[in-house]
């Protein structure tokens, strides 16, 4: 996992995208990353009470700029998985997500991790781009920073 001076370089980037598989969303902005863990109390009859943690509770959002042709893919990363003849499970595809952060000198920093498009809310102002806002959850346990 990312040290966290390596996450503040991400978040103080000046140009940030997001490439998806093949698709490179550029303007990415508004970005937020969720780094945790579910946390247990457990009361105990004597002493500090017990505390025990689960897997990862990661998550992103962003709002991307986007055209036709991405907002198609994402259409296709939010359908569940297909399992035999039943996609009634639950399962969504899991799928690598990068965000490239690049500063006014232009050396990057890649934040690398595999998640689910677990819903998105598209916005069209009467004047303006369209705006896509996304909520990615991070299903592995592995986040790199590089």
């Amino acid at each position: 996992m990312g040290n966290i001076g390596e996450i503040a370089e991400i978040v103080n980037a000046s140009e940030l995208t997001l490439e998806v598989g093949s698709d490179n969303y550029i303007l990415l902005s508004d970005l937020s990353l969720h780094i945790g863990r579910t946390e247990s109390r457990d009361v105990v009859t004597s002493g500090d009470p017990l505390y025990s943690y689960g897997s990862g509770d990661n998550y992103f959002t962003a709002t991307l700029l986007v055209s036709t042709p991405e907002l198609t893919s994402l259409n296709t990363l939010s359908k569940f998985s297909n399992y035999g003849t039943s996609n009634q499970n639950g399962t969504m595809p899991s799928t690598a997500w990068k965000i490239v952060a690049k500063n006014v000198s232009g050396a990057t920093k890649t934040f690398e991790a595999t998640g689910v498009l677990r819903d998105y809310d598209i916005s069209k102002p009467s004047e303006g781009k369209v705006s896509i806002d996304i909520f990615v959850r991070i299903t592995g346990d592995d986040i790199t920073i590089s």
